[in-house]
């Protein structure tokens, strides 16, 4: 085995050593959780949210990932929050939803350029501002992603499949945390997919019938 894997060793842009072929694929999910302040609230602070980046299964994620930008909204003060080190997570205060940019950098030795993701801070069930709100149950918006490295590095590689993640450090959104199913978003994919098949079915068969 280490002779094939030594013949699929080659040397990137950088000089750095790569594996021909290979393939890293590692989940990470991204979030915000919101609580409403109820009588807290004040007309530029109604609720107290917290953005994050995590691993799939609540892992340390700091042997992948270096550091983490999350980009506010311009009327924050110093709005663009650089976090290096677990948990990624960024906490504030404030009254309206926005678009987070979220760019997250790998560790040198991956020779990777950072990504960027867009999450929708949500603080409002349903969208609907007027509804009702408890101080108790938060508004919880994830996203399941998937972080490809292909042909990754030798040395980016071997950490990957060498280290064992403990759990990552404790986050105070972590009791909020959805679980999630891929497979289970993939069988609604593939539904939704089928439906359109026989819809768009249905309708060429209507086109093509002969008019009485």
């Amino acid at each position: 085995m280490a002779g094939d894997t030594a013949d699929r060793i080659f040397t990137g842009t950088k000089g750095e050593k790569r594996l021909k072929g290979a393939e890293v694929v590692y989940p990470i999910v991204t979030g915000t959780v919101a609580f409403y302040l109820g009588k807290k609230a004040t007309g530029t602070a109604s609720h107290k949210w917290t953005v994050y980046v995590r691993g799939f299964n609540n892992e340390d994620i700091s042997h992948v990932i270096k550091k983490v930008t999350f980009y506010l909204h311009p009327s924050f003060n110093n709005p663009a929050r650089d976090m290096t080190e677990s948990p990624f997570e960024v906490s504030e205060m404030g009254w309206g939803e926005f678009e987070i940019n979220i760019k997250i950098y790998f560790h040198d030795d991956a020779f990777e350029d950072p990504i960027e993701i867009l999450h929708h801070l949500r603080l409002y069930a349903d969208n609907d501002s007027s509804a009702q709100q408890s101080t108790k149950k938060p508004v919880v918006t994830e996203a399941y992603d998937e972080l490809v490295f292909n042909e990754p590095t030798e040395v980016f590689h071997a950490r990957f499949t060498a280290h064992d993640p403990p759990p990552a450090k404790e986050s105070q959104a972590a009791p909020f945390f959805l679980e999630f199913s891929p497979q289970q978003d993939l069988d609604k994919i593939n539904a939704l997919r089928r439906r359109i098949a026989q819809q768009k079915a249905g309708l060429l068969q209507q086109f093509e019938a002969p008019m009485s």
